[in-house]
């Protein structure tokens, strides 16, 4: 039997149960053509053309795939033409369906690979750091402001996008509590990337999962790492930070300590501790800035009982002075 005729029987006994996930779509003495498919967002078409005088030439391979990056898909067709020339002489469409099924399998983040570009080109600066693990589905950033850095790792699994990016802060000289903060928001900020919300506003599309690696590394770096660092406290509009990061003090209560607010600003303890202790209080306090009511743990009186507590040391302030003056005569 002529090779490329035992071959291509060989391809129809054999290949679908030799490579996980791989569908035979057709096979004739032009063209093999193969479906793979690892996950929803990681499957892939190959269409694997025969040379005249094949095997003594190697194979010619064309990938297409409607979730796969251009640059991934020129990359297997590569990889798998490079396979196919050591095989000269040989056998080949097997070979290269498992190297195929095998960079799938290594690679996790083909299916990001253009939100880890972003990453890199947009979002990082001279000094910055991005260390990518492929087979662990993990990558550590660095990133620094005047001083003031965090480094935080995002891990993704074998079915992202369609679940989120995991977030984990590793090091970092931002305040705890702080540091803190910005990685809760951006673990909500990647839940909802793919979980639909509890009520949702009336005459919006279909909710359908999204990839959340941006959103939350444009959070962590350009609204947290690089921007707290330079930011003013919202009252008295100095510099919230210490220019030099070995004076940040972890002390909640120290008059510097920084205030976080749920709206995104900061403040000074001693700043925000002077505001939502003075008047008004109807509706409660608002953020100087953006105007939405600020809610904080340290400061939980009601606009009713912070008026009360208010008026009470006015009161005392006001004996005190009458006393002060009594004395003075």
């Amino acid at each position: 039997m002529p090779p490329l005729d035992d071959e291509l029987v060989r391809v129809n006994k054999d290949l679908a149960n030799s490579v996980v996930g791989l569908e035979v779509l057709s096979a004739t003495k032009h063209s093999v053509q193969v479906k793979i498919r690892k996950t929803e967002h990681k499957q892939l078409r190959l269409l694997i053309m025969f040379p005249e005088d094949y095997p003594n030439r190697s194979l010619m391979v064309e990938v297409k795939s409607k979730s796969l990056p251009e640059r991934v898909m020129k990359l297997i067709e590569s990889i798998s033409e490079k396979e196919a020339k050591k095989l000269q002489g040989q056998y080949q469409v097997i070979a290269i369906c498992k190297v195929v099924r095998q960079f799938l399998d290594e690679n996790m983040f083909i299916v990001c690979a253009a939100e880890l570009d972003t990453v890199k080109r947009s979002l990082l600066e001279d000094g910055d750091e991005i260390k990518i693990k492929q087979k662990a589905g993990s990558f550590h950033v660095n990133a620094h402001k005047n001083g003031y850095f965090m480094n935080f790792k995002m891990s993704i699994t074998d079915d992202y996008p369609v679940t989120n990016v995991s977030i984990d802060t590793k090091d970092t000289n931002f305040p705890k509590d702080l540091a803190d903060m910005f990685i809760r928001q951006s673990i909500e900020l990647a839940r909802r990337c793919v979980v639909p919300p509890a009520m949702p506003p009336k005459g919006n599309p279909e909710f359908r999962e999204k990839p959340s690696i941006i959103p939350c590394a444009e959070y962590l770096i350009k609204d947290c790492i690089k921007f707290y660092p330079i930011a003013e406290c919202s009252i008295c509009e100095n510099q919230a930070f210490p220019s030099d990061p070995t004076k940040v003090t972890q002390d909640i209560r120290h008059p510097c300590y920084v205030e976080y607010v749920y709206c995104s600003h900061i403040f000074h303890h001693k700043c925000l501790d002077s505001y939502m202790k003075s008047p008004p209080f109807k509706g409660g306090k608002k953020c100087p800035i953006c105007r939405k009511r600020i809610f904080h743990e340290k400061w939980k009186a009601t606009p009713q009982l912070a008026e009360q507590r208010w008026a009470h040391k006015q009161a005392k302030d006001r004996e005190l002075a009458e006393v002060t003056d009594f004395m003075d005569i």
